[in-house]
């Protein structure tokens, strides 16, 4: 297969990048400024700017499918307007360029359904419920990553002296004015969340294309790869009652599989690692 990847340098479409050169098909990065730092037989480039419908339609022309992992940096208003925007301007060049192809879209845990029957931000125990079932290390690499948000420096620490507490809730909610003030924050936007979830109708509504939208659970970047998965339709993976985490590498492996198999046509799915044997999903 011939497939265009937007977003292939970064963290889940690099590893998606990876998988499908892996396996012998030819992978084209979009990018305004591809990065060609890393050489491979298989790998072309195209530079595109994704608001320039005449870039976009040259860029994505003789392909038989598209992976769209694109995600701005911003978390606010902005972010969430460049989401949006970003994935219509994608469709609608896509359904004109290549009509016939397969698109795979990758957006967010805020479009999944809780349990409960909520999306992530009505559900009742936003954002407890969800902040909670962080290991310390997920949280330490998140401050990492964020390039030092304090409030998950103060998760990571707050988990790691719950868990040395035998006597504490290991899932009990974190407290004190830093947490608070991230929290209150988040409420008030969440532009990548509240962008995802809006990509999430411009897909659903329009059956006209053969589309997947994937979106990762909550917990994205476990460090144990386990080479394997489990999906969900529609709904926030699950494990022991907490919501559920997936390794980068073994989403994006589930990622491939479906795109080399032009799988899961018109559903909203999701991944998670695999639950220990006889272990339920709550």
């Amino acid at each position: 297969m011939k497939i265009a990847i937007i977003g292939a340098t970064g963290t889940i479409g690099g590893q998606v990048t990876g998988y499908l050169l892996d396996r012998g098909h030819s992978v084209t990065a979009i990018a305004r400024h591809p990065d060609r730092s890393v050489p491979h037989p298989g790998l072309s480039y195209r530079a595109a700017d994704l608001f320039d419908f005449d870039q976009l339609r040259a860029a994505l022309k003789g392909h038989d499918a598209l992976v769209v992992a694109y995600a701005p940096k911003d978390n606010g208003f902005e972010g969430y307007m460049l989401l949006v925007e970003a994935a219509w301007r994608i469709k609608r060049v896509f359904k004109e360029v290549i009509p016939d192809a397969y698109f795979l879209n990758i957006g967010g845990a805020s479009s999944l359904w809780t349990p409960g029957g909520f999306q992530m931000f009505e559900d009742p125990g936003w954002p407890h419920w969800f902040f909670n079932a962080g290991h310390p290390s997920h949280w330490h690499r998140l401050h990492k990553l964020s390039g030092g948000i304090p409030a998950f420096k103060e998760m990571a620490e707050q988990r790691e002296r719950i868990l040395a507490d035998s006597s504490q809730d290991p899932f009990s909610n974190f407290s004190g004015e830093v947490i608070e003030a991230f929290y209150q924050q988040i409420r008030k936007v969440f532009g990548k969340g509240m962008g995802g979830r809006a990509q999430l109708e411009f897909f659903e509504c329009d059956r006209s294309f053969r589309w997947s939208f994937v979106s990762p659970p909550w917990l994205l970047g476990l460090q144990e790869v386990y080479g394997a998965y489990r999906t969900t339709i529609d709904t926030l993976p699950i494990e022991d009652g907490q919501p559920a985490g997936i390794a980068v590498a073994d989403l994006a492996l589930a990622i491939a599989d479906v795109v080399e198999k032009e799988a899961r046509i018109h559903q909203h799915w999701s991944a998670a690692r695999p639950l220990p044997d006889g272990v339920l999903p709550h």
